[in-house]
């Protein structure tokens, strides 16, 4: 095994003192224990020297290092207390020194110790640290590449040509896990510059965050020339620790874009065609960012890395951006426009990152919502830049608004800022989705309010005070709220600091009440937290939220007039309610909360849901906006789940999309016939009805697109028309229109004799599905053999899904094994993904429910320490959850295996809620969606 040799060690000091320990040191029982959470604030890091040498021997998988790190002490202190976990670090070779104008001082050292409730590595001095000095200290450290996907990891892939398994190492320190590769002060707040050396077999190429500098042979102990080199890159900007980052891999590289950074996007060279996307896309990104923000970033160059194994979808580390290899891929004639959106947002979020989060991050992970929020929205207006005919701004934004509807109506939701006192607290923030939805759609409520200019204006402003800091982001908001007044978009008594901290400090989001009087034409305005569960509202806190009021008329149709007429104000947590004049004539219908602009539901009264209702049943339903038609739908699901509305107003306003013709109404109605999808389908009689009524509304737009039988190129169709078709025909087959159906088997049967796939790129899962749904044995072995050739992550993404969907339980039986055992066709990341559509099948529920209870062991050692993995299983189960002995056995499973799941309380908190929801809805109202479906089907209303 290679060892640092001793040419690399600092060497050089003036005149250097050595301080040993007396005698009467007291002895380790004696040191103070330090429990606090965050670090102590008597030192500060000011510059890492860190140095790695990484083996990719199959036999070796292991790395080597030492780390030099410059600090300032700001408080008298006795030790060094910094960040090291699953590293072992030679104590007999730790060197602390004082630097001084002529002299160097070496620090004896009297103990360490390791304190394994926070990671903390702490080295007590013979001496104290003097206050206002600077010091170095040099720890060397050495471990085995681990296979969890975050610190210093490994990954494999298998070589095309030769079939031979390549090995790479890659690194993953968001939230907290540089201290698993190197020894440090693992905090945000430290912002440092960093030098990076990286010593690797001369066959590899070394990427870090800076470009490199040079490289260097690399000399063995004994003096002798070796197959290893330095690669020794230039010192970076002040970063944090979670951004740094380094690769050692054999990848080919592609160079794109002509904009003053150099954009490299490195991946294996069998796949190097379906990286072309992501190349092209990151420089236009940046472009656009950097002409908008006018904050240049001083990159000289940006590397995109495609790794095979990655947990998260990508990775926004400064100048080395990583992606999940299966998430980013885009093959031109086989990927679908899904994928192509998918790959172009997450790049957009990725580089929007370089300033929101890199050149500015915040000082603590309790206000992390602030940067996922601000690059999930720039992402939006980046993509919309790009890609105007995609209606990202509307599309986008209603996927976001819903996925924050659903989960923070929850009780156990969480505020966007709480209190984070552990590892496992930082990665539930990330692992819920609401700092970055409901981050996102909270800043596009303030850009909304306060007009583009404004709000990019006051970014800038920002940038140019704050750059390279750790900040959180109150000056921005000070910003906002004096520029927006002295443009007059927001009131004197409107502060956005206060109206951030409303809607980010409390859980949840509000209801509006809208009560009219029809005799006066005036509506009476209340708020109240909004719960999936109303019976929750006695013990959740009474909650105010400052609201944004707009609304519009039958009359007046303005949709676009975005500066609130009024606030729905506060009085520290008292709700003020107001009373508005003259919103509507009598026979008008009001909407409320135009665009969606504010993070709120609307309840109306009955009278108002009628004027509504009969617009949408009618031909005039485009004077309603098509965001607001699609929140109309949203409401009215959901409220009617929660028992504010009757279940026959929903239904009778779900008939209306008979005659939709646009996509995003369309997309929020299929999310929430999804959620009744999921519960009725154990119980045959009211799904057999309840699938009628969907092809009943599905039929007429299906028709119209031709389904399956579609004759026109896609290359001349609308992306936002793909989408369309997409959705509708894969609900079409799923409810069985038997044109679908029969399309689905002729497909995929041409496709097994001629062995040429015609299937049109976008419709692949609906055909692949169905055919799986009503084929045999053999037609789920082709399938599984066409996997197994593929080289496209989008199309395998694609069978593995269709492959669940057989209702055969030998053939899912076998398929629950091949999922967690099989790791060359299906790899960790996405295993979880494959037992959810194991779980959403009628007859696969039951054998997953069954394989997770008798198999949890082996899997919770498969996902490793990254315990959240393994909850990933627990919620797609409980969405399908209705009937009690189901709900007991999983809820004995949880208890029984309590300590598994204990550091992920809310993950576990929130599936037992989702049960209960969905147990105490079959018994509230099945039946009575089951009596009206059962007339409407009878009688249905004429197109």
């Amino acid at each position: 095994m290679l060892q640092l040799c001793a040419g690399v060690m600092v060497q050089v000091l003036l005149i250097a003192t050595f301080f040993c320990c007396s005698l009467s040191v007291a002895p380790k029982s004696h040191f103070r224990n330090y429990t606090h959470y965050r670090l102590p604030e008597s030192i500060r890091p000011e510059h890492y020297t860190l140095k790695v040498v990484t083996l990719l021997d199959p036999l070796h998988l292991t790395f080597a290092g030492e780390v030099i790190i410059k600090f300032r002490v700001l408080i008298g202190t006795g030790n060094i207390t910094l960040h090291a976990r699953n590293l072992t670090i030679d104590e007999d070779r730790i060197e602390l020194q004082k630097h001084e104008y002529t002299k160097t001082t070496l620090y004896a050292i009297d103990a360490v110790r390791s304190m394994d409730l926070y990671d903390y590595y702490v080295i007590h001095t013979c001496l104290p640290l003097l206050r206002d000095e600077t010091y170095t200290l040099k720890l060397v450290f050495r471990a085995p590449l681990n296979h969890l996907l975050h610190g210093y990891y490994r990954s494999s892939y298998v070589d095309q040509l030769t079939n031979e398994i390549k090995w790479l190492s890659v690194t993953q320190f968001e939230p907290a896990y540089a201290r698993i590769a190197f020894p440090c002060f693992d905090e945000p707040n430290y912002r440092t510059k960093f030098k990076v050396w990286l010593g690797h077999h001369k066959s590899f190429d070394a990427l870090s965050n800076a470009p490199l500098h040079k490289q260097e042979q690399m000399s063995s102990e004994s003096n002798e020339t070796t197959d290893y080199v330095w690669s020794i890159f230039h010192e970076t900007v002040p970063i944090p620790t979670y951004l740094v980052a380094y690769s050692v891999n054999n990848f080919t590289y592609k160079l794109s874009g002509n904009y003053g950074v150099k954009f490299s996007t490195w991946c294996r060279p069998e796949i190097a065609d379906q990286c072309e996307l992501a190349a092209q896309l990151a420089p236009e990104l940046f472009t656009f960012f950097e002409s908008i923000l006018k904050s240049p970033l001083y990159f000289s160059k940006i590397d995109q890395v495609f790794i095979p194994d990655f947990a998260a979808n990508a990775m926004e580390n400064w100048g080395l951006i990583t992606y999940r290899e299966n998430a980013l891929l885009f093959s031109t004639n086989i990927s679908s426009e899904m994928n192509r959106r998918r790959v172009t947002t997450v790049v957009a979020h990725e580089v929007a990152h370089q300033w929101f989060g890199n050149l500015v991050n915040v000082k603590w992970w309790s206000n992390v919502w602030i940067i996922e929020g601000f690059a999930t929205y720039m992402s939006i207006l980046g993509v919309h830049h790009l890609n105007p005919g995609w209606n990202f701004l509307g599309v986008d934004s209603m996927n976001n608004i819903l996925g924050v509807f659903e989960s923070d109506a929850r009780i156990n939701s969480h505020p966007l800022t709480q209190e984070i006192k552990s590892i496992d607290q930082i990665n539930n923030r990330f692992i819920t989705g609401l700092s970055y939805k409901k981050g996102a759609m909270l800043l596009r409520m303030v850009h909304m309010i306060v007009g583009d200019d404004v709000f990019v204006s006051s970014i800038r402003e920002y940038f140019s005070k704050s750059a390279y800091t750790a900040d959180d982001y109150s000056s921005l908001w000070n910003t906002l709220t004096i520029k927006a007044r002295s443009y007059q978009r927001m009131d004197r008594k409107v502060n956005l600091n206060t109206i951030i901290g409303s809607w980010g400090l409390q859980t949840g989001y509000p209801l509006l009440r809208v009560t009219r009087n029809y005799r006066t034409n005036n509506a009476y305005i209340t708020q109240e937290r909004f719960l999936l569960n109303s019976s929750h509202a006695s013990i959740a806190p009474k909650n105010c939220w400052w609201i944004p009021i707009t609304f519009t008329n039958a009359s007046r149709l303005d949709f676009y007039g975005f500066k609130p007429s009024h606030w729905l104000e506060c009085n520290g947590n008292e709700r003020i309610n107001i009373t508005l004049k003259s919103v509507a004539a009598r026979n008008d219908w009001v909407i409320f909360n135009v665009q969606i602009m504010g993070l709120y539901r609307v309840m109306y009264d009955k009278n108002n849901w009628i004027l509504l209702n009969r617009t949408l049943n009618s031909k005039n339903y485009t004077d309603i906006h098509v965001l607001n038609r699609a929140q109309l739908i949203e409401d009215s699901l959901t409220l009617a789940w929660a028992g504010h509305i009757h279940y026959n107003l929903t239904l009778d306003i779900l008939n209306y999309l008979q005659y939709e013709e646009n996509y995003l109404p369309w997309r929020t109605a299929l999310r929430g016939i999804t959620k009744l999808d999921n519960v009725l389908k154990s119980y045959t009689e009211t799904y057999k009805i309840f699938t009628d009524f969907v092809g009943y509304l599905l039929l007429p737009t299906y028709n119209s697109m031709q389904g399956l039988n579609i004759t026109e190129d896609e290359n001349e169709t609308t992306h936002i028309a793909i989408m369309h078709r997409t959705q509708i025909t894969y609900w079409a087959c799923h409810v069985e229109i038997d044109d679908c159906v029969q399309a689905a088997k002729k497909y995929f049967n041409d496709w097994k004799a001629s062995n040429v796939n015609k299937i049109p790129v976008n419709l692949r899962l609906a055909v692949y599905c169905t055919a799986i749904k009503y084929g045999d044995q053999s037609d789920w072995e082709f399938l599984w053999q066409y996997l197994q050739g593929l080289k496209v992550p989008s199309e395998q993404r694609t069978v593995i899904q269709s492959l669940c969907c057989s209702r055969n339980g030998t053939i899912l039986s076998n398929f629950l094994h091949l999922i967690f055992n099989d790791t060359k066709y299906i790899r960790r990341q996405d295993s979880a993904a494959a037992f959810e559509g194991i779980t959403r099948n009628q007859v696969g529920f039951q054998l997953a429910k069954d394989y997770l209870d008798g198999h949890v062991d082996e899997l919770y050692e498969y996902y490793g320490t990254i315990s959240r993995d393994i909850t990933k299983l627990i919620l797609p189960l409980a969405r399908q959850i209705t009937k009690t002995e189901d709900n007991k056995a999983l809820l004995d499973l949880l208890n029984r295996k309590r300590d598994m799941f204990g550091k992920l309380r809310r993950s576990v908190l929130n599936a037992v809620e989702v049960i209960q929801l969905n147990v105490d809805w079959i018994k509230r109202y099945r039946n009575i969606v089951h009596k009206k479906l059962s007339k409407q089907i009878l009688n249905p209303v004429p197109n």
